[in-house]
């Protein structure tokens, strides 16, 4: 099969994809998410694509690569993208966010001076915290006031932090996703809601164990305590730094950094206990959201900076669930809707009738590559897609950067599954079919595939002097992996008391979530079994949740009317958990 490049602007992506993909699927793949309302059947027509340089309109679900392309994707086809009031232009995100820059007439001649003028030129009245010393030193010839709205109990109002002689109004913020396994953060402009840059990494935590077991045992100890939140904050000031790099500002200009993850990474970055979260009832330290002083904790902000961690919800569902439930607009949604948060802790949340259940899947970090034996993140050489090439003939695969396959990262990993399950080279039960019972069921070039490798049967997904193989081992790890998630569907489900054909909408999310074939996931059980249709993909909602939290005050103050309205599932502590895991394990 022929593979063609096509790039995508104003991105300045391009993807490597083999022919016969839609411009929605390639898009996927390079990260950038369309709008979909039918679900790819072409109806709707809110995919619109332009192909240039004839720019000729085309809907991406529908039209199929032939050849190399260059591809624009206008603004109203993104999916996905925080949407900002700017110069008046209503559109769903208001950029209110909790600081401010006052411009001083004059330098003022005390604090009650500075009081008065504050409070006039807000609208209410101005804090000025008692601490605060008016001389006639620095203080006196400043220009600029800082402020800052807080919430402190019952009360909440501006509060003056500091005093700028600049009378630059700059002010920038970060949002960002600690996942156990990536790290990914945002810079904003506070003023115009305008994303500056974005940076991710691994998270350097893995260094003591893939999941959060592991790293709740480290850090159960005062000495790893101290090296989990230093290890973290380490890494959080070079994204700032990096990102600060990439937008041309110095670190010093961000007011804020807005932090979610699992209820785990939470206590990890603020240093709080966490030894009761790896014993039953799995109890959190805390679920308040909290503000501190970004210095008193490491972080390389303006020297008045704010760290502000979002509402927990329990032991295993963390901010990044309430964060992931904002920017899906769960709290406003009519129809009932299901958000699966795909990742080595995957979060769920079932809005039904106006409740919401949630729970957390420990899917561990086999979807992400980790304990496959060619398994990788999404990077240059990893296998992304696997398609059958015909009815009798080969598998073709996708592979990211030059072509030449190193390793499989996790859509591939759920596309070769679906594959081996549809061509009845695995059983329903996971097992590798005996090769001698395949002949004459299978192409020879298919047959060929399947091997004896170390002990143990396998596919070889691509050949050569470094072949790329998944093993029954690799089968057995991601049988754990989706047998989880479905497991925990399952019995919110049965919670709810719904069955599948009543979810109308099925929310996709996670560091990946945007690159899995839809088909793929509904063929080995990943997903319950919904129309197509109704599955849509919306890329990193934590993040973009976070970065909503950022840029909102009233987004930020709902956060934990939200929280509280979530009915949290103890998954392993029900009487028939054991039982809906063991039948998911099944294809």
């Amino acid at each position: 099969m022929e593979h063609f490049t096509v790039q995508f602007l104003p991105d300045h992506r391009t993807i490597r994809i083999h022919s016969g993909a839609t411009l929605f699927e390639t898009a996927g793949q390079a990260d950038i998410v369309l709008v979909s309302p039918c679900g790819g059947k072409g109806t709707c027509r809110k995919c619109r694509v332009r192909l240039e340089p004839s720019g000729e309109e085309a809907l991406a679900c529908q039209f199929q690569v032939t050849e190399d392309l260059t591809v624009t994707i206008p603004r109203a086809s993104r999916y996905y993208r925080p949407q900002i009031l700017v110069h008046g232009r209503e559109k769903k995100i208001t950029a209110d966010p909790c600081w401010k820059k006052v411009n001083l007439p004059r330098p003022p001649a005390s604090v009650d001076e500075l009081r008065n003028v504050l409070s006039s030129v807000v609208g209410e009245l101005v804090f000025i915290p008692p601490s605060f010393s008016f001389t006639s030193g620095d203080d006196a010839a400043a220009t600029t006031a800082v402020l800052h709205f807080t919430c402190h109990n019952q009360s909440q109002g501006w509060e003056m932090v500091c005093l700028e002689k600049s009378n630059h109004r700059h002010l920038y913020g970060a949002a960002v996703d600690i996942g156990t396994t990536t790290v990914v953060l945002h810079l904003a402009d506070l003023q115009t809601g305008k994303t500056l840059a974005t940076v991710s990494t691994a998270n350097p935590q893995h260094q003591h164990g893939d999941d959060v077991i592991s790293r709740i045992y480290f850090a159960s100890e005062p000495q790893g305590q101290d090296w989990m939140q230093r290890t973290i904050m380490d890494c959080l000031n070079e994204m700032l730094r990096q990102a600060a790099d990439e937008a041309k500002i110095k670190t010093e200009q961000i007011y804020e950094l807005v932090a979610v993850g699992n209820t785990t990474m939470n206590h990890l970055l603020m240093k709080f206990p966490v030894a009761q979260l790896g014993q039953s009832p799995y109890l959190p330290h805390t679920t308040q959201a909290y503000d501190v002083a970004a210095q008193s904790v490491g972080l390389t902000l303006h020297p008045k900076g704010n760290l502000h961690t979002v509402q927990n919800i329990a032991g295993f569902v963390g901010s990044d669930t309430v964060a992931g439930a904002v920017a899906a607009e769960m709290s406003t949604e009519q129809q009932t809707t299901l958000l699966v948060d795909i990742g080595t802790n995957s979060e769920l949340v079932l809005c039904h009738q106006g409740r919401f259940y949630t729970a957390s899947c420990a899917a561990g970090p086999a979807l992400e590559g980790a304990k496959i034996r060619y398994g990788s993140r999404a990077r240059d050489g990893a296998i992304q897609r696997v398609v059958i090439d015909g009815p009798d003939a080969d598998i073709d695969i996708d592979v990211i950067g030059d072509g030449t396959a190193h390793s499989i990262c996790g859509s591939a990993l759920i596309d070769a599954l679906a594959v081996l399950v549809q061509l009845g080279i695995i059983d329903s039960t996971g097992r590798f079919v005996e090769k001698e019972k395949l002949t004459g069921k299978l192409s020879p070039t298919l047959l060929n595939r399947v091997i004896e490798y170390e002990g143990q049967p396998g596919f070889v997904l691509a050949d050569g002097q470094n072949p790329v193989l998944l093993t029954q081992a690799d089968v057995r790890q991601l049988q754990l992996a989706k047998a989880a998630i479905r497991a925990g569907i399952r019995i919110l489900k049965k919670t709810a008391g719904i069955k599948n054909s009543q979810i109308e909408k099925l929310l996709l999310a996670g560091a990946f979530g945007n690159y899995i074939q839809k088909t793929s996931a509904l063929r080995i059980g990943l997903l319950p079994q919904v129309p197509v249709e109704r599955i849509h993909f919306i890329g990193n909602a934590a993040g973009g949740g976070a970065l909503e939290i950022l840029l909102n005050r009233t987004i930020r103050a709902n956060c934990q009317t939200l929280a509280r309205r979530m009915e949290y599932v103890e998954l392993a502590s029900r009487p028939d958990f054991q039982d809906i895991f063991a039948d998911s394990l099944m294809f």
